[in-house]
């Protein structure tokens, strides 16, 4: 592979059947050696189910290449995602909903998913969105260092990429692109944890509130929109996450 990238998919247990399990299929019949990580979450006031960690583990150990990471108690969409992105391999990482489709290639291998995203890849080397939607999206890992890492703040789901959206612009003077890339569908379900409060479908009220009432404020004149109603100017600085990231990165074939 030219452009070497990882997989990182976030999942929980009512997503196993109906979507991790095909989207894994489809992926690994189209690039078998790929990697694949795995954020398996917890739920929310409620134990893990036993029966589920034995059938998303065993489903995964007959999978080459694929390497969960289970948290016992629900985590935020936020630290999902940045710990999916500091286990992968590669520097760059496409980062995926699990309630996606993918068609297959057949018709025109040169024409799928996969070879359009592999020549978006080798074309542009920055982070972007696909198809408009971070329901899937590439990342570059020195970028996210530079902006900083999804804010862990945001203890549920949603407003993660409004969020870093907003940090992109702030340290690049640019927006995120979108590339249009056919062959992935995105189901948009709305099977969720049900112990979070919910705000819109399933995103959690806590987020919501904490990026609204707390992180931003609306203003009038100056600020920046991106994924945000309105414009709005940062209120709270960010602390950095996952400080020595870079250290291991410069340093990490010494050892």
């Amino acid at each position: 592979m030219t452009n070497p990238y990882s997989i990182v998919i976030t999942t929980f247990d009512q997503r196993f059947e109906p979507f991790l399990k095909p989207l894994i299929t489809q992926i690994q019949s189209e690039r078998p050696s790929i990697e694949i990580i795995v954020m398996i979450n917890g739920l929310c006031k409620a134990t893990f189910n036993p029966s589920y960690r034995q059938e998303v583990l065993h489903f995964l150990a007959d999978r080459p290449n694929c390497f969960p990471t289970v948290f016992p108690n629900f985590q935020s969409l936020a630290k999902m995602w940045n710990r999916g992105i500091l286990n992968a391999t590669n520097e760059r990482v496409l980062v995926l909903n699990d309630d996606l489709t993918i068609h297959p290639s057949s018709s025109s291998p040169a024409a799928g998913f996969f070879a359009s995203l592999e020549q978006s890849l080798m074309n542009y080397p920055r982070s972007f969105k696909v198809n408009g939607s971070f329901s899937h999206y590439v990342i570059n890992r020195t970028e996210l260092i530079e902006v900083g890492f999804f804010d862990e703040r945001l203890l549920g789901l949603g407003e993660e990429d409004g969020d870093f959206c907003w940090r992109y612009h702030e340290r690049y003077d640019d927006e995120i692109r979108s590339i249009t890339i056919p062959g992935i569908d995105n189901v948009q379900s709305d099977l969720a944890d049900p112990g979070y409060a919910k705000g819109i479908r399933t995103a959690g009220i806590f987020n919501r509130q904490f990026i609204k009432q707390k992180k931003y404020r609306d203003v009038l004149i100056g600020g920046y929109r991106g994924m945000f109603d309105k414009r709005v100017k940062k209120q709270i600085t960010d602390e950095k996450q996952y400080p020595y990231e870079d250290f291991y990165l410069a340093h990490r074939d010494e050892v």
